[in-house]
């Protein structure tokens, strides 16, 4: 095998005709990170928090000893965390540390040291990217064998923005990523593969990882541990080939998320399950409804945390997150403790903490406010002036054709009406009523709203899933095939709940990282409407990102771009989104295909009509709520 891979490399190499391509990142003269009221400390932690996840299938001295899938016949091989090679993903770089950071003692300093036993400085030593986090070595929860540090990605990764302006990043925390993690993987692939068979390349390689001094023994163990590793990921990877052979691509800023967790935990966590009957492999579903990276402020105190309106905890949808980016988790070893894993629920329960801020109805006489993580303003001394003649009548649009949906702004005292929020539960908290709305009713790509309706996974009896005490409810018997929603659910409410025992963690402490929500579930086909405050910040449009600008949102479907590309990270403060042009590397987004469908929630004199949900706008009517839009 060995002597027919050798040529095949190096063909690819030499002509780069293996690599996927890359968009070329865009020169950057200055970074700005905007004003969303979190001080540079504090976003430093966030960007490399670890939840306990070993996304990349590698330990982390591994990864950063990595090489990039190229042949280099002169000079030194350019490694795979070269910061300009990973712009070309679209993930954003960060630095070592902040300064002054470790001095401070501030709450950012304190979780460091809590999540990593570690000075602040020393959480990303090796300068990674926005949302790549070191998870410290810990016993696995399946062998009980050491595992070596990891490296994982953070919700960081995914949902944090940038938009480049005339040589301008614009940095936005909560923000959704314009990152491909599609081809990272296969990137990821091909420099171990290169590593494995490339001559000269593994022992460059076991020099990183194990130094100059490195006995042969060591080396024989390390390629050993090296080749197994390979062969696993060759096992997943030909599972995957028959299912997720899509015409949806995910590309850049976009990503199968739900199908992808499923995929995770009830087929690749489920290997080796030691049950009768049971195949990992049934469970493996295609990936057909990519949806873009949404984004995460105020998200805490809505009635329904997840996007898509399917779930009421924030810690189940974090941790569900953590589980479906490959926290280690047993769910194999029944002679093992059972959902034991390497979740780091205190550290999400800090993140969490961090975007949520203070309960935003006080009680103290102070006005009702969010406080955490904030919605980006627009920057008029980069991005241009609003104009205010256009914003006052944009308003009034907005009032007559957004707000019965998406609610009055944040900024206007009727947004905290206390019609608008849930009653108070037993701990004195309210949360914001968001409307859902039938998907018969806005029309957008099903895709996604069609998976956690749909969806079945079996289970080995052994893991004992009982949905029915799912949102408080009582025992009932446990099934062995179930809606994927519920099956999750249940998986991680378990994972949680074992970390809590772990931890001797107090009920009252479990309340309050729970959110002090029960873990109640919906799975309806339905999307819902949120606050627009950031709406700006945050192309493309729908919830698969299939619209480019604003201005084309606000047009009938007829007028909107059929076919253009995502990737480039050029901003149009004009239209409001990014430039559609296609360029080698980027993504095209071939509307007429079922998961980039971009009908629906569609302006047009057609009342009654599937997907129209008002009257149509002129074009100085667009112009004009645009213009409001910016403002909030």
């Amino acid at each position: 095998m060995r002597s027919l891979v050798i040529p095949i490399l190096l063909a690819c190499g030499i002509v780069d005709g293996c690599a996927p391509s890359l968009p070329p990142a865009p020169p950057v003269k200055q970074v700005r990170w905007l004003d969303q009221n979190w001080n540079p400390n504090e976003r430093h932690w966030f960007h490399h928090a670890s939840q306990g996840t070993s996304t990349f299938p590698v330990p982390y001295k591994w990864f950063v000893s990595l090489e990039q899938p190229k042949i280099w016949l002169w000079g030194d091989a350019p490694m795979l965390v070269d910061e300009e090679y990973l712009r070309q993903f679209g993930f954003i770089p960060s630095p070592r540390t902040v300064e002054g950071q470790a001095n401070q003692g501030n709450d950012a300093g304190a979780g460091y040291q809590a999540a990593y036993g570690q000075k602040p400085e020393d959480a990303n030593p090796d300068a990674l990217p926005v949302g790549f986090a070191i998870t410290k070595g810990y016993t696995d929860p399946t062998t009980g064998q050491p595992v070596p540090d990891q490296l994982g990605l953070s919700c960081a990764a995914c949902h944090t923005g940038h938009l480049d302006y005339k040589g301008t990043s614009l940095r936005i925390d909560g923000g959704p990523a314009t990152v491909d993690l599609g081809k990272f993987r296969t990137v990821l692939g091909l420099a171990l593969a290169y590593t494995g068979y490339v001559p000269g390349r593994f022992d460059r390689f076991a020099e990183r990882v194990l130094g100059p001094d490195a006995t042969p023994a060591a080396k024989a163990d390390l390629k050993t541990a090296f080749d197994s590793l390979l062969a696993k990921g060759k096992q997943v990877s030909d599972a995957e080939k028959p299912v997720t052979d899509t015409n949806a691509e995910e590309g850049f800023g976009r990503l199968d998320a739900l199908t992808r967790i499923g995929n995770t935990v009830f087929a690749e966590d489920l290997i080796g399950a030691p049950a009768t009957g049971f195949n990992w492999l049934d469970n493996f579903a295609p990936i057909v409804a990519p949806v873009k990276f949404p984004p995460t402020w105020d998200i805490s105190w809505f009635d329904w945390v997840q996007y898509d309106a399917s779930i009421q905890q924030p810690m189940i949808r974090n941790a569900g997150e953590a589980m479906g980016v490959n926290a280690k988790i047993n769910l194999t070893n029944p002679d093992r403790p059972l959902y034991s894993s390497s979740v780091q629920t205190d550290s999400i329960f800090q993140m969490e903490q961090q975007i949520a801020g203070q309960y935003p109805l006080q009680a103290d006489g102070k006005p009702p406010a969010f406080s955490g993580l904030l919605s980006p303003k627009w920057p008029e001394d980069v991005l241009g002036k609003i104009d205010p003649v256009k914003q006052a009548k944009g308003h009034a649009l907005y009032q007559e054709i957004c707000q019965g949906c998406h609610l009055p702004p944040v900024k206007d005292p009727a947004f905290w009406s206390p019609a608008l929020w849930t009653t108070p539960n037993q701990y004195g908290q309210s949360y914001l009523k968001l409307k859902t709305i039938d998907l018969k009713v806005i029309g957008t790509d099903p895709g996604q709203a069609d998976i956690l309706p749909n969806r079945k996974v079996k289970l080995p009896a052994y893991l004992g899933v009982d949905p029915a005490t799912l949102c408080n409810g009582k025992p009932g018997q446990p099934v062995t095939k179930t809606l994927f929603a519920f099956a999750l659910g249940y998986a991680v409410q378990k994972t949680v709940d074992t970390w809590y025992t772990e931890h001797k963690t107090p009920p009252a402490t479990q309340a309050q990282m729970n959110g002090y929500r029960p873990n109640c579930l919906q799975a309806k086909p339905f999307y819902k409407a949120r606050p627009l405050d950031g709406a700006w910040a945050i192309p493309p449009f729908l919830h698969n990102g299939s619209v480019p600008t604003l201005y084309d949102l606000l047009s009938p479907v007829a007028e909107r771009p059929q076919v253009f590309c995502v990737g480039n990270r050029e901003y149009d403060p004009i239209k409001v989104g990014t430039t559609t042009e296609c360029v080698s590397g980027t993504t095209t987004i071939d509307t007429r295909i079922a998961g980039n469908h971009n009908t629906g929630h569609e302006f047009r004199d057609a009342p009654g009509t599937e997907g129209v949900i008002g009257r149509a706008l002129s074009v100085d009517e667009r112009w004009a709520l645009i213009e409001y839009l910016k403002s909030l």
